[in-house]
């Protein structure tokens, strides 16, 4: 499942949850595959990351899809 989410800078981030139960596994890290960019507000750097489930708590707010502007949905892949 994709959940989003914007981070108190403003930029938007992409979460695949289903990720988390291999990063516990594998590595015994909390944490998920996301999409996310890898310069603050630049679009274009988008990448494809591990975020921590407290990375997300401290700094993230969850978002609905249809609160995530087009642009960034677009490129963040979804």
């Amino acid at each position: 499942m994709i959940v989003y989410f914007q981070e108190n800078n403003g930029d938007f981030l992409a979460i695949d949850t289903t990720t988390n139960s291999y990063h516990l596994r594998t590595f015994r890290k909390d944490r998920f595959e996301g999409r996310a960019t890898a310069i603050q507000g630049l679009l274009g750097s988008v990448c494809t990351t591990g975020i921590s489930r407290e990375f997300l708590a401290v700094n993230c707010t969850k978002m609905a899809k249809w609160n995530v502007p087009a642009a960034w949905l677009k490129a963040i892949g979804y």
